[in-house]
């Protein structure tokens, strides 16, 4: 039989197994989804054995998103600038790269949002793998008032460098112009850890003590739990709340598209992980 699987170490509170089991008996896929938790020594072993074990693709998390360049014989455009792989797919006996997170980013917009982003200030918290992903969904899709703020500044000069064309602003979080940006701000994306139940500062929220506007939109990319104090302080102020549930799901459903060219509706998936977090 055909795998695919999650390739990572740890794995023991991965959501994807229970997401893409659910997904391939609803699609009704003749296939085997496994765990791949391996160290980095037994990396090379894995890619060359493949096709012995039938693998034909599978989504990448920590520690592996960037080691996959070594392996991968081609690489998706979005790759090559968030700098990051999540998902590889075995075809003609090369191995492919890709990166769905931007596109499971956009996905988990409104619709109103998407329309508007090139009218709407967005601020992006953060400067990471995530940020990254988030920026390249943002700028690809028509920002054109995007800031990154980041504890390093230098990190988001990082990200702004590339796309020289696009005069994102940067700046360091707990500084007064950050400060203005969020509070300027129509949409704000937490792409860091704080607020993640099992993160160094799962009560902690960057957004507490600033007066945010009435028709704030707020986008944690964080997803345990399901709601956290970035979230909360978004609706406190009226705001509409987005939970990273949402991301996770649709990356995913993009990913499993690209390796079995079948499309798993968002309920299918939301449902089987619901009552895990």
């Amino acid at each position: 039989m055909k795998k695919i699987g999650i390739l990572g170490n740890p794995l023991s509170h991965s959501l994807s197994p229970i997401m893409h089991n659910a997904a391939i008996k609803h699609l009704k896929l003749n296939l085997e989804f496994e765990k791949w938790e391996i160290d980095q020594f037994t990396l090379s072993g894995f890619f060359s054995n493949l096709e012995k074990n039938q693998i034909i693709g599978g989504c990448v998390t920590i520690p592996f998103k960037e080691k996959l360049f070594d392996y991968c014989s081609d690489l998706h455009d979005s790759v090559k600038r968030i700098g990051a792989i999540n998902w590889f797919k075995v075809e003609n006996d090369k191995i492919i790269g890709f990166n769905t997170d931007h596109i499971g980013f956009h996905n988990s917009l409104p619709e109103s949002i998407k329309k508007s982003l090139g009218k709407i200030n967005i601020v992006v918290i953060g400067a990471g793998g995530s940020s990254k992903a988030a920026v390249e969904s943002l700028i690809s899709n028509g920002s054109k008032k995007l800031s990154i703020i980041n504890r390093t500044i230098k990190n988001a000069e990082d990200i702004s460098a590339k796309y020289p064309n696009s005069n994102i602003i940067t700046s360091e979080i707990g500084s007064i112009h950050s400060e203005k940006l969020i509070k300027e701000a129509n949409l704000i994306i937490n792409t860091t850890s704080l607020g993640m139940s099992s993160g160094p500062a799962p009560n902690n929220s960057i957004i507490n003590d600033i007066k945010l506007n009435n028709d704030i939109i707020g986008f944690d990319l964080v997803y345990s739990p399901i709601k956290t104090p970035f979230l909360n302080a978004i609706e406190n102020c009226g705001g509409k709340a987005i939970t990273g549930i949402s991301m996770l799901i649709h990356q995913a459903i993009e990913g499993l598209e690209l390796i079995t060219g079948e499309n798993c509706p968002y309920e299918i998936m939301e449902k089987s992980i619901i009552s895990e977090l």
